[in-house]
């Protein structure tokens, strides 16, 4: 639908903006997106005017402007599809006094913008009384959101302090009552889990032990739990129960029947953003539902946990510097650290194989750490020699590595402004064919919409080449100091994790016990 009404010879393509959120109060009928649009139409048509678009954003707070439909519109003003917008009121628009004032009086000036609240008798095309009243007006709907804020946080804070369940979701074993939200009853399916959990674990099975139990036994893990159809597709095997999963099942009060909420709130009313609650302002209920397990196993079960973390053989008060730098070539997973006391050495094993070895997931790529160690030492140590007595090499690497793919990359960004221009001025000249009825409303929307796309897409690589330029500056800037580490590993008896970390950025195991070491300058090198 294209509007040709014009004023002064200004032809408006209009856009109308539909908001509508219970978080900010509006639970007033004539506040529905039904009403909301209705009152809107029946406003423009009244004047002879159409709509080319309608943006509607459903359950989105004014107090910021992180809206999908928002952004949307600013992206079709940006590009010169909208040139009016019209809202219900200026709370519609925003609730944030500075940012809406700034979209009204800055924003929308810019890009010859005309704006109405239609209740609100703001018209920025016109001196209206409502505009004089604007900046009051923002004040009161930020101070409106506030208060709801406040209202709002200061009810669910008593609801947690009267053991109501506020959550988004029930934990693992519990479902909400289907004749009260707030509270929380055992979910038939899986609380018999969670018990079997706990009597495992006091019986004297470990967190891994129990863990391939579950999984043998097909029990539906937390995420299949929580998750289903194509969400489940986000996780590496939903299905195998994770040792963590457990541990965290069984460190959680919510299983003797006591509610802990209130850990986290929102920085503001205006930012999503959470910070951690102090533990003294904690809401704990005790016996607000039924528990699953009784207090005295859950102690026992906390008392084995206690003196489990207190010995780790394993590390032995080491810090083996390659650690964190060693993957499994097969699978991506990290290897981890064991400690072999029979026979006094540490080895390395893929992450997924130690866990889930009975399910076929990958293998074992089991290789001495220590022989490792001296292996990738060995290798670096020649590698950073070259280094020291051939600056012309080093330079060369720097200038393929960076140097080269910078000028690359630079030329395509250069390529794809030209594209980006030649694509706007195609949509100028569709505008000017649609105007002289060279071609009809619906091919000039199809046509515009699109060109649209291909400047998006443009667009889209456009900004992941600047990424990239941006990656090559930050590590470029480095490798003149590269040098100066090199040479501090060379003095060094003993390499710190820092310097490896800074030298070499992933060491990979094959299957074969081949070692595949990616240095942060020269590039990868395969060793026997």
């Amino acid at each position: 639908m294209y509007n040709r009404y014009a004023i002064d010879n200004t032809i408006f393509n209009i856009a109308i903006y539909i908001r509508l959120s219970r978080e900010d109060g509006d639970d007033l009928e004539s506040e529905s997106v039904t009403n909301q649009r209705s009152l809107l139409i029946g406003y423009l048509k009244a004047q002879n005017l159409v709509a080319v678009d309608i943006y509607v954003d459903d359950g989105y707070t004014g107090t910021n402007f992180e809206r999908p439909e928002f952004k949307r519109m600013l992206s079709d003003i940006e590009n010169g599809k909208i040139n009016m917008v019209i809202t219900k009121d200026l709370s519609r628009l925003g609730r944030d006094h500075v940012m809406t004032g700034y979209y009204v009086e800055t924003f929308f000036p810019q890009n010859d913008v005309r704006y109405i609240a239609v209740n609100d008798d703001i018209d920025t095309f016109y001196e209206t009384s409502g505009s004089d009243m604007m900046p009051f007006k923002l004040s009161m709907n930020d101070m409106y959101a506030k208060d709801i804020s406040k209202k709002v946080r200061s009810n669910l804070l008593q609801m947690k302090k009267d053991g109501k369940f506020c959550g988004s979701a029930p934990s693992y074993g519990y479902m909400r009552d289907p004749e009260d939200k707030h509270k929380l009853v055992p979910d038939p399916e899986t609380a018999p889990v969670v018990k079997k959990i706990f009597d495992l674990y006091v019986a004297g099975y470990g967190s891994s032990q129990i863990a391939e139990i579950l999984t043998r036994e097909e029990l539906p893990t937390p995420i299949m739990y929580k998750y289903s159809g194509a969400k489940l597709n986000n996780f590496d095997h939903p299905e195998i129960w994770k040792h963590t999963s457990v541990s965290n099942i069984i460190k959680n009060r919510v299983y003797v029947g006591d509610l802990i909420q209130h850990r986290v709130q929102k920085v503001n009313y205006k930012i999503k953003k959470m910070k951690n609650v102090p533990e003294s302002e904690w809401c704990i209920k005790e016996n607000a539902h039924e528990p699953l397990v009784d207090r005295k196993t859950f102690e026992i079960a906390q008392s084995i946990k206690d003196s489990s973390n207190n010995y780790n053989p394993e590390r032995r008060n080491v810090d083996y510097v390659l650690s964190d730098l060693v993957y499994c070539k097969d699978c991506g997973a990290r290897m981890s650290i064991s400690y072999d006391k029979k026979r006094d050495r540490v080895t390395m094993n893929c992450n997924n194989y130690r866990k889930f070895s009975k399910y076929d997931i990958c293998f074992s790529h089991y290789i001495n750490y220590t022989k490792l160690e001296n292996t990738v030492y060995n290798k670096l140590s020649t590698m950073a020699n070259q280094y020291i007595n051939d600056k012309d090499e080093f330079e060369n690497i720097i200038k393929n590595q960076y140097v080269d793919p910078k000028q690359d990359k630079l030329k395509k960004i250069d390529e794809l402004n030209l594209k980006i221009a030649e694509l706007k001025r195609k949509q100028d000249s569709l505008y000017d064919d649609k105007f002289n009825n060279i071609i009809s409303v619906e091919t000039y929307q199809r046509l515009f919409k699109t060109t649209e796309e291909d400047i998006k897409t443009a667009n889209e690589k456009l900004e992941k080449l600047k990424e990239e330029i941006s990656s090559i500056n930050e590590d470029s800037s480095c490798y003149v100091e590269y040098l100066d580490i090199i040479k501090s590993f060379l003095d060094m008896k003993n390499p710190t994790r820092e310097i490896m970390n800074r030298l070499i950025d992933k060491i990979y195991v094959t299957k074969d016990k081949k070692l595949e070491i990616h240095y942060r300058i020269k590039k990868s090198e395969v060793l026997v």
